[in-house]
């Protein structure tokens, strides 16, 4: 009688518990197809199900317990962005007051930004860099990085050929140049992961052919492609980087906790292996940080990067002028004439030219671009195309015929007397002002020539 009673108890009990299994089950196995897998903990989705399918009951129970991990928020798209009209005023305050916090935290003594320095002719290598230019701040501040006929030969090519410049320490300077120009090997050579064939390279008043541990200690790199241990979160990273440093303890959370702050990935939990490309670059500037140093050496940093993640880069960039000098190679224009006090453009090994952004584009090269309203644009080009002052022609189908020039005062002596030999009313002739573009494509087009 116990026995016939107890089969029904039986059977009601496993019944139940097979239900309850195949419900964990399917609820576990389709959270976990609908879950990314930057989501999951250990960033491995298979894991996972097989520990589900294979250890019944157990396995979903672990699963919906400790294996589920919040999605990082994806970052808002340009058009929600200005449909929203979001200020990023507080952004960058909040961004430059990281900033503040890293180096004040790190003992480093901030550095006044330094005023432009006076440039050296179109296409020659500065004359004296021991003398300081016009407009610069007294040399007691000293310079960051200070090149001298710099060579660097690959198996009899030629990488760098006689590379001369200086940076003020403070500064956001521009190292801008076509793909194989040089910036990269300059870098490396500055980084100490190449040595010079000839002339040489000073950071921070110390030669980097000495390689001291103590001058290394001074400097941060980042690689055109940085590499990272995709298991690891973005915090165990930076502890790993900073224990490179022999940065421990309390020391070392604190200046993890900032520079997570200043890269914008406090509330993320996730692993690196799910970061985006923008989240990658941000953590490789925050780990080429993490030993507050005083040289901090950018190799490429926007490369490859939609806007925002541009934005965001650049804002990291600009936070850190006059705490440290920041040393950013790049062939986007933009990024240079937004965030750099000064800027290089290098070709093929050579400094093509050197000076502030404001400065560059008034010199321009040599050129000058002239904007001229006429009633008739397409018969004044063909007039002005053969004149010997002429660099360029760009009479578009609207708008003025702009004219760039090497001669600015044959040009506007010599125009008005053209276009009346045309016949033609001559409504406007001003200075229009050439880009960085324009300065840039007509000082390596010319070099090429």
């Amino acid at each position: 009688m116990i026995v016939g009673a107890a089969t029904p108890l039986a059977i009601a009990l496993v019944t139940l518990l097979v239900a309850v299994e195949v419900g964990l089950l399917v609820y576990a196995l389709v959270d976990l197809s609908r879950r990314p897998a930057g989501a999951v903990a250990g960033g491995s989705r298979l894991l996972w199900l097989l520990l589900c399918v294979f250890v019944q009951m157990i396995g979903p129970i672990l699963y919906l317990a400790v294996g589920r991990r919040q999605a990082a928020r994806p970052a808002p798209s340009l058009d929600a962005t200005n449909a929203a009209g979001r200020d990023d005023a507080p952004r960058e305050r909040h961004v430059a007051q990281a900033a503040a916090a890293l180096y004040d935290a790190g003992g480093a003594r901030a550095v006044p930004p330094p005023q432009v320095p006076g440039p050296p002719t179109a296409g020659t290598q500065p004359a004296d860099e021991d003398q300081p230019a016009p407009g610069a701040q007294p040399a007691a501040r000293g310079a960051a990085v200070e090149l001298a006929s710099l060579r660097k030969v690959f198996a009899g090519t030629v990488a760098l050929d006689g590379l001369s410049l200086s940076v003020p320490e403070g500064s956001v300077f521009g190292f801008l140049g076509p793909n194989g120009a040089g910036k990269t090997t300059t870098l490396r050579i500055l980084a100490g992961l190449a040595r010079p064939s000839g002339g040489s390279a000073r950071v921070l008043g110390s030669d980097v052919a000495d390689g001291t541990a103590q001058l290394r200690s001074l400097v941060g790199y980042l690689p055109d492609v940085p590499a990272f241990y995709k298991w690891m979160t973005g915090a165990e990273y930076l502890r790993f980087a900073g224990s490179l440093f022999s940065l421990s303890g309390a020391a070392l959370e604190g200046r993890v906790e900032e520079l997570l702050e200043l890269s914008g990935l406090a509330d993320v939990d996730i692993r690196i292996g799910g970061y985006s490309r923008g989240m990658k670059q941000r953590l490789g500037v925050a780990q080429a940080l993490v030993n507050a140093p005083r040289l901090l050496l950018l190799d490429e940093p926007t490369s490859a990067l939609d806007p925002i993640g541009r934005r965001e880069i650049l804002e990291m960039i600009s936070a850190l002028r006059g705490r440290t000098t920041v040393f950013f190679s790049t062939h986007i224009l933009a990024d240079v004439e937004r965030v750099c006090d000064t800027v290089a453009i290098i070709d093929e090994g050579r400094v093509a030219a050197l000076a502030g952004i404001d400065e560059l584009r008034q010199r321009r090269g040599g050129l000058h671009r002239l904007s001229i309203e006429v009633d008739d644009r397409e018969a004044l080009a063909r007039a002005l195309r053969d004149a010997p002052w002429v660099r360029g022609l760009e009479p578009g189908e609207s708008g003025p015929l702009l004219v760039s020039v090497d001669d600015l005062e044959a040009a506007q002596r010599e125009i008005p007397a053209v276009v009346a030999r045309l016949g033609l009313a001559l409504r406007r002739l001003d200075d229009d002002e050439l880009s960085l573009e324009d300065v840039f494509v007509s000082l390596i087009e010319g070099a090429d020539r």
